[in-house]
């Protein structure tokens, strides 16, 4: 199924560069705030508003299956927030998980098989991000990093047509140059296999260079 897009990608190509949007995650009454789906196989996704004392509003958002399917990808995306060139920070804190512990930004996403998704996990302690087209996933870059179970982080994506730019807590963790997915598409939220992680807060504005 394509997602029926309703685009904030003029407002956020005529922004000055320090404006950012809210891409609604969890509402302050403590509901879903974004479309749910799932790429891969598995028990269907359950997201729920869940209480968070840090987290905007006293609640985040969380994929609450926890089903250890290999091949298990659930998201929620936003069709409020779609755009190719944009600058967007996440807020996460992976909770629990045996499979795995991460919790990930996607991007361009244009149906469910087809997308970017930049992860990190604490599990193994890596940033890394993927193209999905297909429902194929290739791994474009990986990085070490210091990814903490119950802390919260940062991911940050800077996309602009074929360049990519990614950083973890304000770290720049790689760049690199993709035509594979080079078009407008919806932001949201990624959870692998039996991942419990809170998503705080999703940012997006224009794109501009992050400060040195």
């Amino acid at each position: 199924m394509r997602f029926p897009f309703l685009a904030i990608l003029a407002i956020v190509a005529a922004a000055p560069a320090h404006a950012q949007f809210v891409v609604p995650l969890a509402t302050s009454d403590g509901r879903v705030g974004c479309i749910q789906g799932m790429t891969g196989i598995g028990r269907p996704p359950g997201w729920q508003a869940v209480r968070d004392a840090e987290a905007p509003g006293g609640w985040a958002l969380a994929e609450t299956t926890r089903d250890s399917t290999d091949l298990h990808f659930p998201f929620c995306i936003s069709t409020d927030a779609t755009a190719r060139d944009f600058d967007a920070t996440l807020r996460f804190k992976p909770v629990s998980g045996t499979r795995e512990q991460a919790g990930g930004l996607m991007f361009r996403a244009w149906d469910a098989t087809d997308y970017f998704v930049a992860r990190a996990s604490a599990l193994d302690g890596t940033v890394k991000l993927y193209r999905m087209i297909g429902g194929r996933r290739a791994q474009l870059a990986t990085k070490d990093a210091k990814v903490t179970l119950g802390q919260w982080h940062e991911l940050r994506v800077l996309a602009a047509d074929k360049r990519i730019e990614v950083y973890f807590d304000g770290t720049a963790m790689f760049a690199l140059e993709d035509r594979g997915i080079i078009r407008p598409g919806a932001i949201g939220v990624w959870s692998p296999a039996d991942s419990v992680t809170h998503f705080g807060s999703l940012l997006v504005g224009s794109p501009s260079p992050p400060a040195r």
